[in-house]
């Protein structure tokens, strides 16, 4: 199995926990991070360190965390811990929650100081990978003392163990930004664009040398819970920058799942997530 093939949360082990916080405001509470609407989110009071707690109600094995849609600021920070029990079998330490663009991408007079990847998009995401563990419970350490918006907010958290298949995706795979927004003319000949809104993003590549446990694991996972379940997809997990956080987002089968036995123990399926 290469490092740089690509990565899914399948099970995301965080919808099912068991939630707290330090803090929460009105209708803004912490299991909002196990919602997929996007106007639900969790958000603090202030801007104080905040401690969010999960406990799972049977243990797992996890590797792999992500926050989506997180207000987090490059001077902010990060700290998982995983635990067994009382036992902490994971501490991360603090880690930068954004990706500063470096000297020589920075451009001078048009990118802000501090200026990172993670503003180029709507959606800001911050991806940890920690060692394989069995854990009953995790906690999540943020601190952002200088948030201009006078507390810490994520609408999504995934956590689980990343399916990453043996051999990566093949060459070809697409991404597009979906925009459901139509052109009419006007009775003065006027374009008008209506439906529009933020676009969805939308990946479509081919698994085509599938190995049977892999293959197993895409059925036990994906197959059976159909186009319901929310994925996390991280195409690019060895890219930085945009390369690697246009296509890493929360998404949905585009239809139901399927594959193609194509050589004996070996299976091939084309895969297309739909941002949610």
């Amino acid at each position: 199995m290469s490092d740089q093939s690509l990565r899914m949360i399948l099970d995301n082990l965080h919808d099912t926990a068991s939630l707290t916080a330090t803090s929460e405001r009105s209708s803004a509470g912490v299991e909002n991070t196990q919602r997929n609407e996007r106007n639900r989110v969790w958000r603090s009071v202030d801007t104080a360190t905040q401690v969010v707690e999960g406990t799972l109600s049977v243990g797992a094995y996890v590797d792999c965390l992500a926050i989506i849609d997180h207000n987090l600021t490059a001077a902010g920070s990060l700290r998982i811990e995983l635990l067994s029990g009382e036992t902490v079998v994971h501490d991360s330490g603090p880690l930068a929650t954004a990706e500063i663009i470096p000297v020589g991408a920075w451009r001078v007079g048009i990118d802000p100081y501090g200026a990172t990847y993670n503003d180029k998009l709507a959606v800001t995401i911050t991806v940890i990978e920690t060692p394989l563990v069995a854990i009953t419970r995790y906690r999540l350490t943020l601190e952002d003392a200088g948030n201009p918006d006078g507390g810490m907010q994520i609408a999504r958290i995934a956590l689980g163990m990343a399916f990453q298949p043996t051999f990566n995706m093949s060459w070809g795979a697409q991404s597009d930004w979906v925009d459901k927004a139509t052109h009419e003319d006007s009775a003065g000949q006027t374009l008008r664009t209506i439906n529009g809104g933020r676009p969805r993003r939308q990946v479509q590549f081919s698994l085509d040398w599938l190995q049977p446990g892999d293959r197993a694991r895409l059925v036990e996972e994906l197959a059976q819970r159909g186009m319901m379940a929310d994925v996390f997809v991280d195409l690019y997990p060895h890219l930085a920058g945009l390369d690697r956080l246009a296509a890493c987002f929360v998404g949905r089968l585009a239809s139901g799942y399927g594959d193609t036995h194509t050589h004996p123990r070996n299976r091939k399926s084309t895969l297309t997530i739909t941002e949610v």
